[in-house]
């Protein structure tokens, strides 16, 4: 790992230990610091400000009011009638999602704690305005570690990318996370807990605005009041290639458009779609 020369990026040369293939070499290049990537694995958690213009993410808030109309009455959607809903794979959905496959610098930053190999998952929750008393109690995403650990225990290492593309005030409701909490195997919140936990951070947004987590930190969101605009982000799940998921939730797609995107993509295209291969 070394800084280049003008200080603005960070370099990794990676040797892939595929015997098979020769042990190939992939170098990762980050616009983030040393100090900024010490900060996410220590907290847990990493702000970015301004990496979406306001025009792009005018225009992806506007794919994802328009996709949770279309699923909103759907027996399979998960939704809240009128106050919220979550929309999955939304890679197959629209295809003014499909740049974020390479989206930086949370793609590098990913690569560069995770491993260069990894696959991404795509969701959106949208939380509609003027709807008082929408929230998310305290959780984490990969409730599945035990207390001991055991010694050749697999950790699920995850960076989950929160994109906003609204304001976020105090009136839609802030969000709070528990800095090193996702390396705290002894933390237990009871379900459906949303009380202020000491320590707890909260974070507001702009259009644009992003959060890096990882997959485990504990989080929620305060309850939005009357006056509250719509809350829409997305959630961009970079996961090791060699882990495998299906959710098998939400409203599936029609047409699948990562299949066409994967049969006329490059390598690293299918890659971040999830083909992998030992």
């Amino acid at each position: 790992m070394r800084r280049s020369d003008d200080g603005r990026h960070l370099s990794t040369e990676f040797v892939i230990n595929d015997q098979a293939a020769g042990y190939p070499r992939r170098t990762v290049e980050t616009t983030a610091t040393p100090e900024e990537l010490d900060g996410l694995v220590g907290s847990g958690y990493l702000v970015l400000r301004g990496v979406l213009d306001r025009e792009t993410a005018g225009a992806l808030a506007e794919a994802v009011l328009r996709l949770a109309e279309s699923e909103a009455d759907r027996p399979e959607a998960e939704s809240l009638p009128g106050d919220s809903i979550y929309i999955r794979s939304l890679l197959d959905k629209d295809p003014v999602f499909h740049p974020l496959l390479r989206f930086e610098p949370p793609l590098s930053i990913a690569r560069t704690l995770l491993g260069p190999q990894v696959w991404i998952d795509l969701e959106a929750r949208l939380n509609h305005a003027g709807r008082p008393g929408v929230s998310v109690p305290w959780h984490a995403h990969l409730p599945v570690i035990p207390d001991p650990v055991p010694a050749l225990f697999s950790h699920p290492h995850q960076i989950h990318c929160l994109l906003y593309l609204d304001h976020i005030t105090e009136r839609e409701g802030a969000l709070c996370l528990i800095p090193g909490s996702h390396s705290r195997g002894d933390l237990r919140i009871p379900l459906g807990d949303q009380s202020d936990r000491p320590g707890q951070v909260e974070l507001y947004f702009e259009p644009g605005d992003a959060v890096l987590i990882h997959a485990n930190l504990w989080h929620r969101t305060v309850p939005s009041k009357a006056d509250a605009g719509y809350r829409r982000l997305l959630l961009l799940g970079f996961v090791p290639s060699w882990v495998r998921s299906d959710v098998g939730r939400g409203v599936a797609a029609e047409r699948p458009l990562t299949v066409e995107l994967a049969r006329s993509g490059d390598a690293e295209t299918r890659e971040l779609l999830g083909e992998f291969q030992w």
